[in-house]
């Protein structure tokens, strides 16, 4: 072959090897905007969008449905982030506010960019507070009533056509609609003071249907259990309209402070008004029945401005989206501190890996870091929350790691054949950097934790996701000295909240590189 051609094809060669370096299929990589908000927004195009979302974001996206409706739709809730601690929003309990769901959707595609990306949104870091935060959304609680109010009974039998026109009160123009197709409004269907209801109607209607009993709608029990399962710190119901939030309903005296400065800051990043207090509220609302059964932070935002009896206009979606973008970053922020407040510290006295450089800081919950430490092999004195105690030859002081930080490696000595182009990763992460890239070999296996697999490769040891290769058998353990210690770890007077002594100075701070999305299944922080 003549040296020109083997240069070019040497060439070729490289920069085909980046290609897949940089482009790996369905890895990590942010993909273009899939949510289109200029259209109305339906049932079926939020199923395709949620599907779409699912598929590109696999590392840090995860769906699942609640049950179904009465008329068999799904009741979809997504989950985005990576923490322990959750905040759960939903929209469209009222089917003519169908636009809530449009902006649940847009922030759902814009965080989920922005995690990948590494890029703030105004001032919030979304990886780091995706890594600790789970946001569970659950767009459009009544998908039977948005798909009546923009399609009306088009395809319905002649009998329910009939039944849905007489809870229209005659009219066959069904924009307005707000219950679901049963006519009960899923928003007084709570059990927060139902029976003392204020301008209930006690029929089946268009709107303000309270039904004869508080969760006699699918949609009101599926909610309840589901929030139930979540636990969630701080919750937002979004509807329309008016641009104003609710923020109390019967509020303990202990909570009214905490409350009420979460509220304001609401009211400011959005510029919406806050809804006096009342010594009587109506109830039977998600917030209501939220903020009565936890006794934690409850909000409902009503987006735009008044439409009457009446959908949002498509116009209006650009200034309710910069009005509402940072509101879940924000919320989200506050209730991963009042989880952080409610967790208790649980000795450990165990050693871990830590597997890449870590800011280290002075208590658990703590704004800034006092030093730096190196990966290493570290005693873990305590845990409070998603925070660690740790215990090295230096010292001893707090981290906060993120997924693929720390673990427990089981050493063992074996093979893998690479199935397909691999990055070999600093750390057992999906988003941790990329040191170097593998095409179809065999290598040396040296420890393992979950699915991620510790190799050998040049002069350093390396983690492949070991989805992406084959472990040939046997594989012999080379034991866990690291997953216990002895009774003599224990330090004397080691009290976990105590302040932690001097470690190497963080004079010069080394910037730490938030983390990704772990392979589910892998008992990673």
């Amino acid at each position: 072959m003549p040296y020109k051609s083997i240069h070019y094809s040497v060439i070729l060669c490289h920069i085909f090897l980046l290609f897949l370096f940089i482009f790996q299929p369905g890895r990590a990589q942010a993909q273009a905007n899939i949510v289109n908000p200029k259209q109305v927004y339906s049932y079926s195009i939020m199923q395709r969008d949620i599907e779409r979302l699912a598929a590109a974001y696999p590392d840090l996206v995860s769906v699942q449905t609640l049950g179904k409706t009465a008329y068999g739709r799904e009741l979809w809730a997504v989950k985005l982030g990576r923490g322990e601690s959750v905040l759960f929003l939903n929209g469209s309990h009222h089917a003519r506010e169908w636009m809530t769901t449009t902006l649940l959707m847009k922030i759902f595609d814009t965080y989920a960019q922005s995690y990948y990306l590494d890029k703030p949104i105004g001032p919030y870091d979304v990886r780091e507070i995706l890594n600790h935060v789970s946001i569970w959304i659950v767009p459009m609680v009544n998908p039977d009533g948005v798909t009546l109010s923009q399609q009306g009974t088009a395809g319905l039998p002649k009998e329910a056509t009939a039944l849905l026109n007489r809870y229209n009160r005659g009219s066959a123009n069904f924009t307005r609609w707000k219950a679901n197709m049963q006519g009960l409004d899923l928003n007084r269907q709570y059990p927060a003071n139902w029976s003392m209801m204020k301008n209930a109607v006690h029929y089946p209607n268009y709107q303000n249907y309270s039904g004869i009993k508080p969760v006699q709608a699918p949609e009101v029990k599926m909610m309840m259990d589901f929030t139930y399962k979540m636990d969630p710190d701080i919750t937002v119901s979004y509807h329309s309209s008016g641009g104003i939030i609710f923020w109390h309903y019967h509020t303990l005296a202990a909570n009214l402070v905490r409350d009420r400065e979460i509220a304001s800051s609401l009211a400011r990043l959005t510029g919406y008004s806050l809804v006096r207090p009342e010594k009587n509220p109506s109830g039977g609302g998600y917030k209501d029945w939220f903020i009565q059964e936890f006794e934690r932070p409850g909000f409902t935002i009503e987006i735009g401005n008044y439409a009457g009896e009446g959908s949002l206009p498509l116009s209006a979606f650009g200034n309710i989206w910069a009005e509402n973008r940072q509101v879940p970053l924000y919320t989200a922020s506050q209730a991963y501190k009042l989880w952080l407040k409610r967790q208790s510290v649980q000795i450990l006295n165990q050693k871990m890996s830590l597997l890449t450089e870590t800011p280290v800081y002075p208590g658990a919950g703590a704004a800034t870091s006092s030093s730096v430490i190196a990966s290493q092999e570290v005693l873990t004195l305590a845990r409070k929350g998603d925070w660690y105690r740790i215990k090295t030859g230096s010292g001893a002081g707090w981290i906060h790691p993120a997924p693929g930080h720390l673990g427990i490696v089981e050493e063992i000595d074996a093979d893998a054949d690479i199935k397909q182009a691999t990055a070999l990763r600093k750390y057992p992460d999906a988003f941790a950097p990329k040191v170097a890239f593998l095409s179809q070999q065999s290598v040396k296996v040296t420890g393992r934790l979950g699915t991620w697999l510790r190799v050998a490769s040049g002069e350093g040891k390396w983690w492949i996701d070991g989805r992406e290769a084959v472990l040939r058998w046997p594989v012999k353990s080379t034991g866990t000295d690291n997953a216990k210690e002895g009774p003599s770890a224990a330090p004397e007077n080691a009290e976990p909240d105590s302040p932690a002594p001097e470690m190497t100075p963080a004079a010069s701070p080394v910037p730490v590189q938030p983390l990704g999305a772990s392979a589910e299944g892998i008992s990673v922080r």
